[in-house]
């Protein structure tokens, strides 16, 4: 019999958050119903809260889904590019660029626009050929602009770091465990040959995709 195996849950989601609310509203709505006419309010332990109706439920509720969907969108698209904390968490990132990145060294302008290019790059993440014409007319620049831009900020060049933001994903993606097999996950970011996904994630991560999915099982 194997072992239990711990799973790495994003306790930040909001699609998390909203399925436990789900999970726990009804039950609660029910046992209010049912204690309505059975109610005892005992003075003495002035730490009990009476829900009198299944609204206060939903009310706070509502209230908790609001808060941790602005606080995802906050960390989402206010925050610092993803790009530093995978450099900062992964060594054989930090060997492919050719200088260390120091955030502090980056204005603010230029954060903000590293984060609208992970934006548009995990927007199209699926595609096999990811048009580096194409992402920089969306950014606004040239292509060669585009280039010389990535390479002055995090010391890579566009194909190394979209490589390497789709193989942060398809990392992401085995930890939360969004998908059951490595062929499905290789797809989702982009990568048809999952032999070569597979290899390129091991340079990347010390360990196959392989793996790691089974170690969650």
């Amino acid at each position: 019999m194997n072992a239990s195996k711990n799973i790495t849950i994003d306790w930040s989601s909001p699609d998390v958050l909203e399925q436990i609310v789900q999970n726990i509203k009804n039950p609660l709505e029910n046992i209010i119903t049912a204690s309505k006419s059975s109610t005892i309010y005992n003075k003495d332990k002035k730490d009990e809260i009476i829900f009198s109706s299944s609204k206060e439920i939903n009310d706070i509720i509502e209230e908790i889904m609001s808060k941790s969907k602005s606080k995802s969108l906050n960390l989402t698209f206010q925050g610092r590019p993803e790009i530093f904390d995978i450099y900062e968490s992964n060594e054989n990132v930090r060997e492919m660029c050719s200088e260390q990145i120091n955030p502090q060294k980056i204005t603010k302008q230029d954060q903000d626009w590293l984060i609208n290019l992970e934006k548009e790059i995990y927007g199209s993440i699926t595609q096999n050929d990811l048009n580096l014409y194409e992402l920089s007319y969306k950014m606004a620049v040239s292509e060669r602009q585009l280039h010389r831009k990535i390479v002055n900020l995090v010391y890579l060049t566009p194909n190394k770091y979209v490589r390497v933001l789709r193989l942060h994903k398809a990392k992401q993606m085995i930890d939360n465990y969004l998908q059951s097999s490595i062929s499905q996950i290789a797809y989702s970011v982009g990568y048809n040959d999952v032999h070569y996904f597979s290899r390129l994630f091991i340079d990347q991560y010390n360990v196959s995709p392989k793996e790691l999915l089974s170690s969650f099982r």
